[in-house]
């Protein structure tokens, strides 16, 4: 929950405003305090926007101001509410400004300039899919001339007027299943589990230039939120839900210097944040965070006594404010009309709260969020089909991703390299094997490089990797696998593509960075980990997606560019490693093994790391406790016997990481262990 603008001074003039000088806000009910760093990344000052402070808290990534949804370099980073809807969480984005404003359009959008407000409008319908959009901005949503349920040019402000770039998008919304409603009445008697509401022009109240500032809500932010809880407490998929809500009013009337509609605004969210609250405690399992994205207007509470001859250049300072159950009063100083560089406060309730205790950047909240939403979705075992399930069907191939979905495995194990061309393939070896491809023809009539097998993958274009069929033959050592005929490598985008058409919401994808041998943490490695973060991020499935690698300086690059995504150090036998042996092995980014005892899990522990996947045969009591102890899950590879399997699992492991996702299942099902759902195509 957002007060936009809303500092410890604006925290404080509603306190006194409404509940006097021993009471206490809702807000400042909850348990858990820390104060906030806002600064933003931008080139020319360090004082943030809306934008800037919304994207930090929503991606975990500082970024300029007026970025929505994008990091410095101007690329699009996944947010906290696209995650939960990977993770099979409804969400939903309320506030009394235009819901295409800067904080909802951060956690929903991704757009270069926080002013494209139609096209943030168009990327809720079309890409994040927010089941409950409540709030202003209706402007927006119209085409130009075409005006919606509130009429043009409107006496209380003339200025606003439908100015939409993407065509009529109250239709789209409810082509798509929205129940559109525009007044409180059509709120209330909404039945749907889609909502799309907008109630005003353009914000909910009046303020600014030839304008009468006025609050007043024709939907109160109580009555939106209390109608997004109960919505996206109803969804069917047990999943729970994402929910921001915000009062942009702090914010606007701090902008104007105006305290009394400050204060008035202010104490309709404390009247929000208590029906959350509420709400919180008695489902017990719901982390709220309370918090304001910057503080505007440099608000400063003194005692009345007429103009400050101190700072006579003070564009405002207000007085009488009346301090609640109390014969006294206080005066408004305002020192600004923009945003301040302070902290802002933070108070925190439920799962996850103790994390944001303390000092810190807004990017933490994010961090906090994302692990909360990813604890209450993980606790399942983990039973991840290697390669697709090699031992029972041709290695990688779609045919073998779509036998694992219609088996019902949690991941979809996988292997990706980069071609010549810079396409991302879901291929396990860095040359083409004989044994596994054959040559069918050159990808042009004259080829010099044909033929094929034998090269490089890094040195064959797609179109060249094309020409190969791979599933021509049994692979030797696995009996049991089913032959893909004139199988061809498939893309991480084609995987992605596959889960798409079988209506795979919950299944995972653990894609590994593969390293050529003797050249881990080199130019190669660093492409194919840029090309494929960017692929997770094209096809919105960082939620559900893990990266994985032998090469731990690809993880550390991962960190450093997508920290929403989940890491997992892939190790091998401790000769792999260079346990008392010399120096830093460059498998792991640099560090030396023996620095942390030769321990797997305490290495990984310090690079940030979230799971270790060591080779099975290293897997001990110890190694399981220690991990665990560290906060890290435990995925051995490849465990390919029914005997192992169940030893792993007596051991206490997360998952297991297997050729033969059958057997795997099998083993499950006979411990009693709940089972990853099935899909049909």
């Amino acid at each position: 929950m957002v007060g936009d603008g809303m500092g410890t001074s604006q925290r404080d003039a509603i306190r006194l405003a409404s509940v006097g000088l021993s009471g206490e806000l809702a807000m400042d009910t909850l348990p858990e305090v820390g104060r906030v760093h806002t600064n933003s990344a931008d080139e020319e000052t360090f004082v943030t926007d809306s934008a800037a402070a919304a994207t930090s808290m929503a991606t975990g990534v500082k970024t300029y101001n007026g970025a929505i949804g994008m990091d410095v370099d101007r690329q699009p980073v996944t947010t906290a509410l696209e995650i939960a809807e990977e993770l099979g969480k409804s969400t939903g984005l309320v506030t009394t400004s235009q819901v295409t404003d800067a904080t909802p359009a951060a956690f929903g959008s991704h757009v270069l300039d926080r002013d494209e407000q139609s096209a943030i409008a168009a990327q809720f319908l079309r890409s994040s899919h927010p089941e409950v959009i409540l709030g202003g901005g209706e402007d927006h949503w119209y085409p130009e001339g075409s005006p919606g349920r509130y009429p043009d040019n409107p006496d209380e402000d003339p200025s606003e007027e439908s100015a939409g770039t993407e065509g009529n998008l109250v239709e789209e919304a409810m082509d798509q299943g929205y129940e559109y409603v525009w007044d409180l009445p059509g709120l209330q008697a909404a039945q749907g589990d889609r909502i799309l509401g907008l109630f005003a022009n353009e914000e909910m109240f009046q303020y600014g230039d030839d304008v009468e500032e006025t609050y007043n809500p024709s939907v109160p932010l109580t009555e939106m939120t209390r109608k997004a809880l109960s919505v996206l407490d109803g969804n069917q998929s047990g999943n729970g839900f994402f929910l921001m809500v915000e009062e942009e009013g702090i914010d606007a009337f701090s902008h104007v210097n105006n305290g009394a509609l400050t204060i008035g605004s202010g104490i309709e969210f404390d009247r929000s944040v208590a029906l959350a609250k509420e709400f919180a405690e008695q489902d017990g399992n719901t982390l709220l965070v309370t918090v304001g994205d910057h503080q505007t207007g440099g608000m400063v509470i003194e005692p009345l006594g007429g103009a400050d001859p101190t700072n006579p250049d003070s564009p405002a300072q207000e007085e009488p404010f009346d301090v609640a159950g109390s014969e006294q009063q206080f005066r408004i100083d305002w020192t600004t009309n923009g945003h301040t560089g302070d902290d802002v406060p933070l108070t925190a309730m439920g799962p996850g709260a103790e994390m944001l205790t303390g000092v810190y950047e807004n990017t933490r909240i994010f961090d906090v969020m994302v692990d909360v939403m990813r604890s209450g979705t993980e606790r399942a075992f983990d039973l991840q089909s290697h390669r697709g399930g090699r031992g029972e069907n041709t290695e990688e191939s779609l045919a073998a991703f779509a036998h694992s979905l219609e088996l019902g495995v949690t991941t979809l194990e996988l292997d990706t390299h980069l071609t010549e061309d810079g396409k991302v393939i879901v291929w396990h070896d860095d040359t083409i094997q004989p044994e596994k491809c054959a040559d069918t023809g050159p990808a042009t009539y004259v080829d010099p490089e044909f033929p094929y097998v034998g090269d490089r993958v890094a040195e064959l274009s797609l179109a060249q990797i094309r020409m190969l069929d791979c599933g021509y033959a049994q692979l030797p050592g696995y009996p049991e696998q089913v032959v893909s005929q004139g199988n061809t490598i498939a893309e991480l985008r084609d995987v992605y593509a596959l889960a798409d058409r079988y209506g795979a919401d919950t299944v995972r994808f653990n894609v590994e960075t593969k390293v050529e041998e003797g050249l881990a943490g080199g130019p190669g490695s660093a492409a194919l980990t840029e090309a494929v973060v960017s692929e997770v991020r094209a096809a919105g499935k960082a939620g559900r997606t893990t990266i994985q690698s032998f090469d731990w300086s690809t993880l550390n690059l991962v960190a450093g560019m997508a920290p929403e995504l989940v890491l997992v150090a892939l190790a091998g036998t401790p000769e792999d490693l260079g346990v008392g042996q010399p120096g830093a092995a460059p498998e792991l980014g640099g560090i030396d093994i023996d620095d942390f005892g030769g321990s797997v899990p305490r290495a990984a522990a310090s690079l940030g790391y979230d799971v270790v996947s060591p080779i099975a045969t290293s897997v001990t009591p110890a190694m399981i406790t220690e991990a665990h102890g560290l906060g890290l899950s435990v995925i051995p590879w490849t465990v390919n016997e029914a005997a192992d399997m169940n030893a792993l699992i007596d051991l206490g492991v997360d998952g297991i990481i297997t050729d033969y996702p059958t057997r795997l299942r099998t083993v499950m099902a006979e411990r009693g262990l709940p089972l990853p759902p099935a899909y049909a195509g």
